[in-house]
């Protein structure tokens, strides 16, 4: 399974929910999650490739208005608005709302989500792979996504080009040859994505120049609760992009710091603070390993400054928040080496007139650190395979009720987690642990995704961990930032196990 298809099954959570329960996190360590913090085992990214899968049986064409066809339609053409949006399409095809379809999950409506899907049939079995559908199959799939607003001046202006979008389909089981395009713009102070996907026998060029002609003929409107989410910055730490997002919620001002592989949230700021209030996440392992430090700060701050013992003195300009999103607050981000680190926010005429401290001292890694026998899930940090070890940082996996509650106290949210499952992983401590000789390694087989593995080599594993990339061997996926479970007898890792995470 590509990428492509590993981010459609995103809304496809069977597979997740058929994994067992693991051994419960201690008590005290689920209440030390604080409020408002989340961390997410892969990109929650944050459903760039989610085209329309999952569609569900019922999804509905919304205010449609006959018009003229234009040559090469058949049947004549309509006009739906959805979430904004307006746009002519041919009377055979269905305008899709994706938050009726479950396309968007459980929970609020926060960006990014999908606001219009676009496809020739409203047949749910179909979406979710068609290249497995059995009966009739989909000739082509559009969606269009809204994102956080995209910083002033970054944005592409509509009308947009539909770029060629390479996701490696022609391997792919579920979308065998399909040819992906894509498109990102800003209008109306809203930011979007479109994919669209042809299927190889969508040859009919009429067919193909209706849907660039549906794609071309979209208008849209402001949304009507205005700016409810904007993308502050964007930067690299560990080796990852990462985006600083802000939203407008319920109890005020809300920052997400959003990577490739985990994001974090903080929020419920306090509006006389004693001190800086900050959140953090590290990127990357080993050498590469960074800090990404982020928080609010009242307007009467302009800069911040952050320094380390033995590190240099990192220094940042705040950064404006909307009123619209917030009318009191700012915010800031910068990066820093991990450990603890001293905050300083300075006023226009140069006076410190706010501090803070965060971060933890280094992560140590002890070899003395053992593990019990037994299934353990986490992170694989580095992996020796001349020394026949690996460094794992311990991280609990909770589902059911238990992953309900542990992730309302760390992100404030009332529903239940999304693809009920949440990972908790406040602990730094890394654990050097020995392999035994004949280690068996379990991976994943994304192309028959996902409750079939084949056996992995250690030094292609050892690379994908290394560069935290994917290694491919064949048509065989090695995931440098997948989650696993060990299996631990005698102080000894026995089995590596792929943790599926949707």
């Amino acid at each position: 399974m590509n990428d492509l298809e590993r981010d459609l099954r995103n809304v496809l959570d069977e597979d997740a929910r058929r994994v067992p329960t693991p051994t419960s996190a201690p008590e005290g360590l689920r209440r030390s999650v604080r409020r408002r913090q989340a961390v997410f085992g892969s990109v929650v990214g944050l459903s760039a490739l989610a085209i329309v899968a999952g569609i569900v049986a019922g999804a509905t064409m919304l205010l449609p208005i006959e018009s003229e066809p234009r040559p090469g339609v058949q049947g004549g053409e309509r006009t739906g608005t959805l979430n904004g949006i307006m746009i002519t399409y041919p009377n055979a095809w269905n305008l899709i709302d994706p938050d009726e379809a479950g396309l968007n999950g459980p929970g609020p409506s926060t960006l990014p989500r999908i606001v219009l899907a676009l496809a020739p049939q409203a047949q749910g079995d179909v979406f979710g792979c068609p290249g497995m559908a059995v009966g009739e199959q989909p000739t082509f799939l559009m969606t269009v996504q809204e994102e956080p607003l995209a910083p002033s001046g970054t944005g592409s202006a509509w009308p947009a080009p539909l770029q060629p979008l390479n996701v490696g389909a022609a391997e792919s089981g579920c979308y065998p040859g399909w040819e992906f395009l894509r498109a990102g713009w800003t209008i109306a102070d809203r930011t979007f994505e479109a994919r669209v996907g042809f299927a190889p026998d969508a040859s009919d060029d009429d067919d193909r120049d209706a849907v660039l002609a549906a794609f071309a003929s979209m208008s849209f409107a402001a949304s009507p609760e205005g700016v409810t989410s904007v993308t502050l910055t964007t930067g690299s730490a560990g080796r990852q992009e990462w985006s600083l997002i802000a939203t407008r919620e319920g109890d005020g001002l809300g920052l997400t710091l959003q990577g490739e592989s985990s994001g974090t949230g903080i929020g419920a700021f306090d509006r006389a603070p004693q001190g800086l209030q900050v959140g953090s996440n590290a990127f990357g392992t080993g050498a590469d390993r960074e800090l990404v430090i982020f928080g609010a700060v009242d307007s009467g701050v302009v800069r911040v400054e952050a320094s380390s013992a033995g590190g240099p003195v990192v220094s940042v300009d705040v950064l404006d928040v909307p009123t619209k999103i917030d009318p009191d607050l700012n915010a800031f981000a910068l990066v820093v080496p991990p450990g603890r680190v001293e905050l300083r926010g300075y006023d226009e005429a140069g006076d410190v007139v706010v501090r803070g401290t965060t971060g933890a001292d280094e992560p140590s890694t002890s070899a003395g650190s053992a593990l019990e026998d037994g299934r353990h899930f986490g992170y694989v940090r580095s992996v020796d395979v001349d020394g026949g070890a690996i460094e794992f940082d311990l991280a609990y996996f909770l589902s059911g009720e238990e992953a309900n509650q542990a992730y309302q106290e760390a992100t404030g949210d009332t529903g239940p987690v999304p693809n009920d499952h949440f990972v908790v992983n406040d602990n730094p401590l890394l654990r050097t642990l020995p392999l035994a000789p004949n280690v068996h390694l379990l991976l994943l087989n994304w192309n028959n995704c996902c409750d079939t593995f084949f056996d992995g080599e250690l030094a292609l594993f050892a690379e994908a961990i290394r560069e935290q990339a994917d290694v491919t061997d064949g048509d065989l996926i090695y995931r440098g930032q997948s989650q696993w479970w060990i299996t631990v007898e005698k102080g000894v890792v026995t089995e590596i196990e792929e943790q599926y995470s949707p």
